[in-house]
Formats: C-alpha cells, sequence, structure tokens
C-alpha cells in the first residue's frame, strides 16, 4: 500500500491503526515478532514491542507499559514462538520512556535476563533526592515560563509522577552509537539519535534492510521533541541532525514503536526536518510579534486541535515543545530567548 509517498509494509497495522483496534502480533522478518502491548488510557493506545528470537537466545525490543494486560499479551507472544516468560535472556529499550522501558523490569526479573538502555540516556528529573523539592523546583520551572499561578498545579510534575518515573529500571549494559551487537543470530547496529531523548538509539539490520526506529521516525505523527528540565539543552538541533543521519538508508523497512511499518525512510525524515524548520519559523515570528514567555508563544503557534484543547500532559508537552524550538532560535543565534531557557549560545557547528 502507497500512501503520501510512503509504502506502507504493515497494511494491517495501518488498518488497525485507523479503525482504532490492535493490530495483529506479526512476523516481520525470521526470528523478528511485532507485539501491540496496550498503553492505557493514552491517546496512542499501544505500543509496538520486538521480539528477537532464535533457538539461542530470546531479546525485545522496548515491552512496553507495565501492566497485566500487556504483561499477558507479550506472554501469549512469546508463548506462540513456544518461549516462555523465563526464557527471555534480554530486554533493550529504545529509551527512557515508560511507554517503551515500562515493562522491563517484571520482564527482566522473571527471566533473570538483563536491561540495556543507548550510552547517553540518564536519569535526569528522577534522580530527586527530595520529591517535595523536586516538584517544587518544577514548578518554578513552569512559573519562568510564564504559566499562569492558577495552571502551575496542571502542567507541574507531582509526586506521583516523579515516583512512577523513579520506578523505571537501570541498564545492566550500555550501547553506544556504532556498536554492533549478535542478538538472537541477527548482526544489529546500534545508532546513536538524540533528539527525542538525550540516549534514543535505533537498531539497525543491514542484512535484512529493516531497522526498529522506537520514535524517532513514525509513519504519520510527529515525534515530540521537547526542552528537558535538566540534561540535552538543544534538542531540536540533536533530533535533525538525527533525522539526517537515518536518512542515509532511505531503502530499509522501518519498525516504528508506534502506527505501523512502512518504507521511505528519507522521504519521512525530511517531511519531519521540514515540519521542524516550519514550525520554528512559526515560534520566531510569535516571538517577534511580542511573546516574552514559553507560554505566550505557545498560545500563539497553530495546534491541531486548538490551543484551548491542551490540558495537564498535552500542554507541558506544548510547552516543552514550544521552549525546544525557542531554545533552538537562540543557539542559531537568531534570537536572545525568553527566561527559564538554559544559559549560553550552545554548539551551532552542526546544523
Amino acid at each position: 500500500m502507497q500512501t503520501e509517498g510512503l509504502v506502507i509494509t504493515g497494511t494491517a497495522q495501518r488498518t488497525a491503526w485507523v479503525n482504532n483496534v490492535y493490530p495483529p502480533v506479526e512476523h516481520v522478518a525470521e526470528g523478528v515478532l511485532s507485539v501491540p502491548v496496550v498503553f492505557p488510557r493514552h491517546p496512542m493506545r499501544y505500543t509496538l514491542s520486538y521480539i528477537l528470537s532464535d533457538d539461542s537466545q530470546c531479546v525485545v525490543v522496548d515491552p512496553g507499559f507495565d501492566s497485566d494486560e500487556g504483561h499477558r499479551q507479550l506472554v501469549k507472544a512469546l508463548a506462540s514462538l513456544g518461549i516462555g516468560p523465563n526464557e527471555v535472556t534480554g530486554v533493550i529499550a529504545t529509551h527512557h520512556h515508560i511507554d517503551h522501558l515500562g515493562m522491563a523490569r517484571r520482564v527482566a526479573d522473571q527471566a533473570g535476563a538483563w536491561i540495556a538502555l543507548g550510552a547517553d540516556e540518564r536519569r535526569y528529573i528522577s534522580a530527586y533526592k527530595d520529591e517535595h523539592s523536586e516538584v517544587r523546583l518544577d514548578q518554578d520551572r513552569m512559573r519562568a515560563w510564564g504559566v499562569p499561578d492558577v495552571t502551575v498545579p496542571e502542567v507541574a510534575i507531582t509526586a506521583r509522577g516523579l515516583r512512577r518515573m523513579r520506578n523505571l529500571p537501570d541498564p545492566d549494559y550500555r550501547l553506544a552509537d556504532g556498536q554492533a551487537l549478535q542478538l538472537a543470530g541477527r548482526d544489529m547496529r546500534i545508532m546513536a539519535t538524540p533528539g527525542h531523548t538525550p540516549g534514543h538509539i535505533c537498531l539497525w539490520d543491514d542484512a535484512a534492510e529493516l531497522v526498529l526506529s522506537g520514535d524517532h521516525v513514525l509513519p504519520r505523527i510527529t515525534p515530540n521533541v521537547s526542552l528537558a528540565i535538566r540534561g540535552e539543552t538543544d534538542p531540536l538541533r540533536r533530533n535533525i541532525d538525527s533525522l539526517r543521519r537515518v536518512a542515509l538508508n532511505d531503502h530499509y523497512e522501518v519498525c516504528p514503536a508506534h502506527e505501523y511499518r512502512f518504507r521511505g525512510l528519507a522521504q519521512r525524515a525530511e517531511e519531519l526536518e521540514r515540519h521542524s524548520q516550519e514550525r520554528t519559523r512559526e515560534v520566531h515570528t510569535a516571538l517577534e510579534s511580542g511573546a516574552a514567555s514559553v507560554y505566550e508563544t505557545a498560545r500563539k503557534l497553530t495546534w491541531s486541535r486548538g490551543w484551548e484543547s491542551l490540558q495537564h500532559t498535552s500542554l507541558r508537552l506544548a510547552l516543552s515543545e514550544t521552549a525546544a524550538h525557542i531554545q533552538y532560535l537562540v543557539t542559531s543565534g537568531a534570537h536572545e530567548g525568553v527566561p527559564g531557557l538554559p544559559p549560553g549560545k550552545g554548539d551551532i557547528s552542526s546544523t
């Protein structure tokens, strides 16, 4: 199936996405199984996990959000391969988000398996010493971004949210850019693709010409690139650099963590970069028209469902995305910035 220039290879996955149902468990290639794992009470609905297996090894990539239903889905898929939950040898998460790494501890503990993350993925806000102090610091950050006092509790991190992030496991192994791995009889190559998170990675199988892209490249949705509270200080620039890197392997089949498989990686990466640049111009226009904070700037932007529809987490993500674009303008020398952004001009050598 071809749509908007992309060749959709996961046709059943796309049909399921459009119809708001779970896609089937599918054999992507010999020894590679795609498994939808529920993401409860979230618009994304599920994460596409991947099981890599042969006679000697079983590795789960992006096991998904930790829930009893999701665990049953994963165990059922393993059973279809004749693999018990105690036979998993390793877990890899493309990045440190709860819908990817969330079930890693349960899977690894049950099997005595190892857990791996990208070399540059680190705990930032979840490395807090005192949750109440961390909440107050985050509230202060939101106020610095111009968020009205009445809205601060809606968008600031809560103690419960901090504890949930704190419960995500630390890895046993770190995977470096360019590192070669043999996983379940497959020669895999790690590529660091920072942007969506500072340590996001993609896994490339050059022999089979497929890439497990995590959230870096999705066929329809534009992945969120946010200015984090700590850590990466110019995530949008890093994301654009990462998009240019992956675009060099256009003929590979892309196996994303959401939506559906496709071919046309270069085109999709170019679309995502173009969208970022157009958004940056819109942000610049808002700043030039008088917006003096992250919040005021975000209010002036175009949002798919309208500004008034943004609430709670979606509002926070919108603000963090806006902040990333403003910071990109700052590090490009195009604007002096607004309160609450990291200081300095940063590294503008690569874009």
